[in-house]
């Protein structure tokens, strides 16, 4: 039996992302899409790091535009 390297499956990453995305999506009320495009770019922007701290930076935006009475409207788009 042959094990599959790393390299023979190249969407396994982005796989794992939206898995995680979705995921955590469902615990944070936030909306999957927006979760995710929020990890791609805290991705982009500080590499593993930004992976890490993505999802929670999301969650407490959310909650920032809940609570605050002006942000509202703004709290809509990444809630579900």
């Amino acid at each position: 039996m042959t094990e599959e390297s790393e390299s023979s499956r190249p969407s396994q990453g982005c796989d794992r992302v939206a898995f995680m995305a979705w995921l955590q999506s469902r615990f944070a009320r936030v909306n999957a899409a927006v979760l995710f495009i929020g990890l791609m770019f805290f991705g982009w922007l500080w590499g593993v790091c930004g992976l890490l701290l993505g999802a929670p930076l999301v969650a407490i935006a959310k909650v920032v535009f809940d609570r605050v009475e002006w942000l509202t409207p703004a709290g809509k788009l990444p809630g579900r």
